[in-house]
C-alpha cells in the first residue's frame, strides 16, 4: 500500500482525526477474513442518516478530507469475493447502499474492481505530482525545467553576494515545529489573498453546513515523519515534511512551509534539488511524490501528473 495504509498512520488518526461516534455517524475497521487469514481490512465511516443537508447518508473511507493524501482499503493481494463480501455485509448491517470511496489512485486493483463492476457515477479528478528518479544526476539536471535551473543558480548567487551561509538537514530532529506551523498558516494567507469575495462567501456557506473532522497536522502529531529544513544562520527559512515507505523506495511531500523573509533566495527550491540530489546518489528511493495538488514548484523540480478519483455508486 502506501504510508497512508500503515498501522501507525491509522493510530495517528485514531488519536487526532476521528470524531466520537454519533447517531449520525460511526467509524469502524471492517476485517475479511477467509477460514482465519485476513484478506481484507475496511476502514470506514458509515454517515447513517444525511445531516446539514450536504453530509449524504452512505459509506466512505476512513480519512478523507484530512491528510491521507491516497485512500484504500488494506491487502495484500486484492481478493475480488473478499470485497463483493464486503459491501453487501456492509451495506446491510448499516442500512446504506451509497458508497463513496474517495482519493483512490486510478492504477489500484480495488478501483479497477469498481469500475469493472459497478455503475460509477462521474466524479472530477484531482491532480497529484510525483517525481520518478533517473539513475544519475546528469540526467535529473535534464529534468529540470529551465526558470528552475535558473532560481537555483541565482538564489546561490544572492547568498554568495549577500555573504550568508545556508545549511540543509535532510532529517531535521530538533526543528522548531511550531515555527513550521505559523510559516505554514503564513502561506495559505498569502495563497488566499487573490480569492474573488464570492468565491470566499460560498466557501464560508459550505463550509457551516459541512461536517468536518478534528483539525489536526500531522507534523505536529505524528512521530513517522521526517523534516527536510533550511537554515540560514539561525534562521528557518523553509521546510518540507515527508513520510518514507521503504518497501516501495517512495517518499511522500505532504507539507510545506517557507519563510517569506527569505524568499528571494529560494530556500524551498534549493533545498528540494539537494535533497534529491543526495537521494539519487544513495539509490534507496526510487520516486518522491508530492501528493495533492499542482503548485508549480513540483513541475519545476521535475514531477509529472497523475490522478486520483472517486469511485462513486450504489449497490
Amino acid at each position: 500500500m502506501t504510508s497512508f495504509q500503515t498501522y501507525s498512520w491509522y493510530e495517528m488518526l485514531n488519536e487526532c482525526y476521528v470524531p466520537k461516534d454519533t447517531l449520525n455517524y460511526l467509524s469502524i475497521y471492517a476485517v475479511v477474513k477467509r477460514e482465519e487469514e485476513v484478506v481484507l481490512i475496511a476502514p470506514l465511516w458509515i454517515v447513517k442518516k444525511t445531516f446539514r443537508i450536504v453530509n449524504k447518508k452512505g459509506i466512505y473511507f476512513l480519512g478523507r478530507e484530512g491528510w491521507s493524501d491516497y485512500l484504500n482499503f488494506i491487502y495484500k493481494d486484492f481478493d475480488d469475493a473478499a470485497m463483493t463480501f464486503l459491501l453487501q455485509e456492509v451495506a446491510k448491517k448499516y442500512e446504506v447502499s451509497s458508497f463513496n470511496f474517495s482519493e483512490l489512485k486510478e492504477n489500484v486493483q480495488s478501483y479497477k474492481y469498481f469500475n469493472s463492476n459497478m455503475t460509477l457515477k462521474k466524479s472530477r479528478k484531482c491532480t497529484c505530482v510525483a517525481l520518478t528518479l533517473p539513475s544519475t544526476i546528469e540526467e535529473y539536471n535534464k529534468l529540470l525545467s529551465k526558470n528552475a535551473r535558473q532560481n537555483i543558480r541565482t538564489a546561490h548567487n544572492r547568498l554568495k553576494k549577500d555573504d550568508l551561509d545556508i545549511r540543509f538537514v535532510f532529517d531535521d530532529k530538533e526543528v522548531d515545529r511550531e515555527r513550521c506551523r505559523n510559516m505554514r498558516e503564513q502561506r495559505f494567507i498569502e495563497k488566499f489573498k487573490h480569492v474573488s469575495k464570492l468565491r470566499l462567501m460560498k466557501h464560508k456557506i459550505m463550509y457551516r453546513l459541512t461536517f468536518h473532522f478534528r483539525p489536526y497536522l500531522p507534523f505536529m502529531c505524528y512521530d513517522g515523519g521526517h523534516f527536510l529544513t533550511t537554515y540560514i544562520g539561525d534562521e528557518l527559512c523553509s521546510f518540507f515534511y515527508y513520510l518514507i515507505d521503504d518497501i516501495h523506495k517512495h517518499v511522500y511531500v505532504i507539507a510545506a512551509g517557507v519563510n517569506l523573509e527569505y524568499s528571494r533566495y529560494s530556500p524551498g527550491i534549493i533545498s528540494l534539488n539537494t535533497f534529491i540530489n543526495e537521494i539519487i546518489k544513495s539509490q534507496n528511493i526510487d520516486v518522491i511524490d508530492f501528493t495533492r495538488g499542482d503548485e508549480p514548484y513540483k513541475y519545476a523540480i521535475g514531477g509529472k501528473d497523475h490522478y486520483i478519483t472517486n469511485a462513486l455508486f450504489k449497490i
